[in-house]
């Protein structure tokens, strides 16, 4: 892939949460938390931290969490039925924390939403715009819901998507081969980790 310029490249952490891929139960962790660890999700992941952090490149998490009642969530999709049935997710809750092996630096924003994509109803472009950020790389869970969504909203509003093809996962093996194919096919780049962090020196 094409050089990386450290000054406008940011790393996005998608969903990371201990209610997704941590201990903290929800039928989210038991869909990706055991497939995550098995993996070895979480250490690529970690690589690409370091990387990102000593190369002087922006870091931003991006989480979802949802008001007690869930206000403003209907059952318009499997999702949000799955949602409303099992309230979990909660704003100020464990189960919206970073995982610890990942855990954000002080200077690192952490953006909240309730929407699949990290843009829909975020800071998020506000704060990479002020960085002067084009190249979005993206991590997390999961590659067809979640990072997909920011992926392809990253390309509406003239981002550089390239989402880390072992630095996210799905519920199943499939489910996130398919994603990375549309990815690739239709809105940006599904590089190794290795590859950024190359395209990134």
């Amino acid at each position: 892939m094409n050089r990386l310029d450290p000054a406008r490249t940011a790393l996005v952490v998608v969903h990371m949460a201990k209610g997704v891929a941590g201990d903290v139960d929800t039928p989210f962790s038991r869909l990706f938390r055991e497939r995550a660890e098995k993996s070895g999700l979480i250490g690529v992941q970690q690589r690409l931290l370091d990387g990102f952090r000593a190369a002087g490149s922006k870091v931003v998490y991006t989480l979802v969490a949802y008001q007690p009642g869930l206000p403003g969530v209907t059952r318009n999709s499997p999702l949000f039925g799955t949602l409303i049935d099992n309230p979990t997710l909660l704003q100020n809750t464990p189960a919206t924390e970073v995982i610890d092996e990942i855990a954000p630096q002080s200077e690192d924003p952490v953006i909240t939403g309730q929407g699949c994509s990290g843009f829909e109803g975020t800071s998020l472009d506000t704060i990479l715009r002020v960085a002067e950020v084009d190249n979005l790389v993206l991590v997390g869970i999961a590659t067809d819901v979640a990072v997909e969504a920011t992926a392809r909203a990253a390309c509406d509003l003239a981002y550089r998507p390239i989402v880390v093809s072992d630095g996210c996962l799905s519920d199943t093996d499939q489910g996130h081969a398919n994603s990375l194919a549309v990815i690739k096919k239709w809105f940006g780049e599904t590089p190794t980790a290795d590859e950024v962090l190359s395209a990134l020196k």
